[in-house]
């Protein structure tokens, strides 16, 4: 894979980690992982959860330990929300555009 490709499915990856904590879930690292997969993406263990570190030393997610079998959960904190608001409202349109020249309809 290309360098260009590995940024791309990486900034896929914190893209999918805020859209599905921002639907409520609380979701494991190992979860975000299997859903990455399931888009025919795979990035490191260590890719991922330096991502999910990042994002919460900036108080967009948290940590939550919920069981031993389960083990560290994520959940988009409040802030997380009032951040991916903007973010959607400044992303809109490229993300469109994007989408349009990639998949070549709209």
């Amino acid at each position: 894979m290309s360098m260009i490709a590995r940024n791309v499915v990486k900034c896929f990856a914190y893209l999918n980690i805020l859209i599905e904590l921002s639907k409520g879930k609380k979701l494991t690292g190992y979860e975000i992982l299997v859903h990455l997969k399931n888009f025919g993406f795979e990035i490191s263990p260590g890719t991922l959860y330096h991502q999910l570190r990042m994002l919460s030393r900036d108080g967009i997610i948290r940590v939550r330990q919920c069981n031993p079998k389960r083990g560290t959960v994520y959940e988009m904190t409040e802030k997380g929300m009032e951040v991916f608001k903007e973010f959607k409202k400044i992303w809109e349109k490229p993300l469109k555009y994007a989408y349009t020249e990639i998949v070549g309809i709209i």
